[in-house]
């Protein structure tokens, strides 16, 4: 995608605009079935590029490494699809990607009019130095390239290179992360703010204790929905607002 240099604004020495292989992932890993016809289908994968590739030696941001990660190198990835069920097969494409290449990835996953961006928390697998365990994987909500929301325009604005933290490669990776966060807890709450990295733990978990109540307040109201006792309807009618009371209060909180 074009326009992914103009948004992220990644210092020419640091683009690389690579081509990524099919054959390379089915050379190298060990893929699933599904994996394998994810890759050969060409309407769900028509391109992948590595962008860019962010290092010490590119851009002067120091390696972090510990026990646990490993940020000697951070790459900017797109992949092309199509439009035909493109918010599943997103997912799929990032769960591929993320899986399989080790190092910190932010991923573009586009096709002509809209894109989404992702990014994820991996670990070194201690049976295997080589490979990574995905912990989280943070997605963007879909983008149109042309009319971006006023919430996703800010987001967009604030990924330019220079905004973002250089104390390390760890540290200007995880600032994609908080932003991505950000950009979902906006979507909840109305209000797009930059968060710091403590605050960004805050909402992950707030987040995800809105998704489960969510998930609850759903299921409670399909049993209202077939219940044929008054009472019990009363009864899971209180339930169901004492779980949104919950919600409210959660959603306060991140704006």
């Amino acid at each position: 995608m074009e326009e992914l240099n103009a948004i992220l604004q990644i210092p020419e020495r640091c683009l690389v605009n690579r081509k990524l292989t099919k054959a390379f992932f089915k050379r190298n890993f060990d893929l699933t079935s599904a994996e394998r016809a994810l890759l050969d289908d060409p309407a769900l994968v028509s391109g992948m590029d590595i962008v860019a590739s962010i290092t010490p030696a590119s851009c002067n941001v120091s390696v972090y490494k510990d026990d646990l990660s490993d940020f000697t190198e951070v790459l900017i990835i797109s992949v092309q699809t199509t439009e035909v069920d493109f918010e599943r097969n997103q997912l799929k494409i990032a769960e591929l990607i993320q899986k399989h290449i080790p190092y910190p990835i932010l991923l573009c996953v586009y096709h002509a009019t809209t894109f989404t961006l992702s990014a994820a928390d991996k670990r070194i697998n201690q049976n295997d130095s080589t490979r990574r365990i995905v912990d989280k994987t943070y997605f963007s909500e879909t983008i149109s390239q042309q009319q971006p929301t006023e919430q996703q325009q800010v987001f967009l604005d604030s990924l330019a290179f220079a905004l973002l933290d250089k104390t390390n490669l760890k540290t200007f990776y995880e600032s994609y992360i908080q932003l991505l966060v950000s950009l979902k807890a906006a979507e909840l709450s109305g209000v797009f703010t930059i968060r710091t990295q403590s605050r960004t733990q805050d909402d992950i978990a707030a987040l995800a204790r809105i998704e489960a109540l969510q998930k609850e307040i759903s299921g409670l109201q399909n049993q209202v929905r077939k219940e044929t006792q008054l009472k019990e309807k009363v009864k899971l009618n209180m339930q169901v607002k004492n779980l949104e009371s919950q919600v409210q209060e959660l959603l306060t909180n991140l704006i």
